[in-house]
């Protein structure tokens, strides 16, 4: 089963994103400290990690730094405050969600879930696909 962790200070984000990503074969947990985060990342690292920065937190932006530098090939979604940030483990791509009405909430959580299924497929493509020169 393949796991996504998302990591938020807030715990209304951290549910809100947990009930929204929750699908089956898929096994979604969160936590609020990064410590923690780190920890399952090591000892179980999940298909995805799904950080929220879209609040003044002083811990996760730094997270997210060494996040990226300690595993660089990690797939990872940011939301900071105006945008979407995807990492593949390759390439970032940013996708614009302004706005603090219910539309643009239901247009950002719409973006999460279907950048972690594109993630998530890129991920299967990989493990299914056999090495160069070996069919």
């Amino acid at each position: 089963m393949r796991r996504v962790l998302i990591v938020s200070p807030y715990s209304p984000s951290r549910e809100l994103l947990r009930r929204m990503l929750e699908e089956p074969g898929l096994s979604v947990s969160a936590t609020g400290d990064t410590d923690d985060a780190f920890a399952a990342i090591t000892s179980a690292p999940p298909a995805l990690v799904v950080v929220d920065l879209r609040r003044p937190d002083e811990d996760h932006p730094l997270f997210l730094g060494l996040l990226r530098k300690r595993h660089p090939t990690l797939p990872v979604i940011a939301l900071v405050p105006g945008r979407l940030r995807i990492f593949d483990g390759r390439h970032e791509n940013v996708r614009e969600a302004h706005g603090e009405t219910t539309e643009a909430l239901q247009h950002l959580l719409g973006a999460v879930k279907q950048a972690m299924h594109d993630l998530l497929a890129q991920e299967m493509l990989r493990v299914l696909r056999p090495p160069v020169g070996q069919a």
